[in-house]
């Protein structure tokens, strides 16, 4: 036994409890040496991990880009079959008419095969614009452009609306067929499915007498691709610059896609029967 020095003090310890002590706190550094070195590295790692993050990113732009800019590369500027201007330029592109071209009504849609607002717009009144068209009520213009691309990355409407438009030279009713399961299939505006033709043109399958040798050179050629383009710049122009998609005119007068949360569907497209007959009526 060792004495405590006295009934009132401290406890001194013994050798054996001393060097325990020392082995204590020995082991303490080590532990926090340890825990220092490895949250350095975890932090090392966290932050190389951002950088390869933005490395990837930047590449894949750069490819995406690079992709994009070699599809219809060095393909002259040429419009699809039966288009809206006569002739066709690079100021003045015309839209693809789907309808009998003498109707007296023309109904303008700037659209891009990968904008979710423009499957909306479809859904409500393609069906409407289809049925008036067939009836001669109306002949339909569609300006097809690449807003996406150019906003978020990718070439999925460049080449899909470049494919839809090799569309208008085998037909009308193989365009339209074609027009409609495209937004149908639309996939998400983030996963460019439509930038890879062969996916484009598998869809394209799906249309009785669409494809063919010619129609498949015209889709990987990227032969509309100015046309695309070129319908992207009119559009800017005719917008000041703040490009939009969709936008519908009947007759040059705007009419507005609503928010189907707040406005349903059967009244907007009641809308745009209506507007459609106002304009039809004073035509005559």
């Amino acid at each position: 036994m060792t004495s405590d020095g006295g009934s009132g003090g401290k406890r001194r310890q013994t050798g054996r409890e001393r060097s325990a002590e020392v082995r204590r706190q020995q082991a303490a550094a080590e532990r926090r040496r340890k825990q220092m070195v490895i949250g350095g590295v975890v932090a090392a790692v966290v932050v190389l991990a951002v950088l390869i993050g933005v490395l990837v990113q930047h590449n894949t732009s750069k490819s995406n880009q690079a992709a994009r800019n070699a599809y219809g590369a060095g393909q002259p500027f040429t419009a699809p079959t039966g288009v809206s201007a006569n002739p066709a330029t690079q100021a003045d592109p015309g839209g693809i008419v789907y309808g009998k071209p003498d109707a007296k009504v023309a109904v303008e849609v700037d659209e891009d095969v990968r904008c979710p607002y423009c499957k909306i717009a479809e859904g409500l009144f393609g069906g409407i614009n289809k049925e008036y068209a067939d009836a001669g009520k109306i002949k339909v213009q569609y300006h097809l452009v690449d807003l996406i691309d150019r906003v978020g990355g990718g070439q999925g409407s460049l080449v899909g609306g470049a494919t839809l438009a090799c569309a208008a030279d085998v037909g009308q009713a193989q365009f339209i067929a074609f027009h409609d399961l495209l937004f149908k299939n639309q996939p998400d505006e983030k996963n460019d499915t439509y930038g890879n033709v062969d996916n484009v043109l598998n869809l394209a399958s799906q249309v009785p007498g669409l494809r063919s040798a010619a129609f498949d050179d015209c889709a990987r050629s990227g032969k509309y691709a100015p046309w695309i383009k070129a319908n992207y710049d009119y559009l800017s122009k005719k917008l000041g610059g703040s490009v939009g998609t969709p936008d519908i005119y009947i007759d040059g007068t705007q009419f507005y896609l609503k928010d189907p949360a707040t406005v349903p569907a059967a009244q907007q497209q009641a809308d745009y029967r209506a507007a459609l007959d106002a304009a039809i009526a004073k035509q005559g």
